[in-house]
């Protein structure tokens, strides 16, 4: 006891220190952030599913123009 006695002002320094700098949070802050974080990623970033469904359809495009070229090829071959 007596040595926690001698130590409690190192003690409270160190936990106004902590505290001060909000090294500790609590869940609910902890919460905010990732709530703030994803809201930010979801303003920058394109899910995954919408990505390969964009790749998709951009793959049938393609492959539409190259029949269309191939018609437009033919054609003018023939005459």
């Amino acid at each position: 006891m007596k040595d926690f006695i001698n130590y409690a002002p190192y003690i409270l320094i160190v936990i106004a220190f902590l505290t001060q700098y909000k090294i500790f949070v609590t869940p609910s802050q902890l919460t905010d952030y990732f709530t703030n974080f994803e809201e930010k990623i979801d303003k920058k970033f394109v899910h995954k599913e919408v990505y390969n469904l964009a790749i998709t359809e951009l793959k049938s495009d393609i492959v539409e123009i190259k029949e269309k070229i191939d018609k437009m090829y033919d054609k003018i071959m023939r005459h």
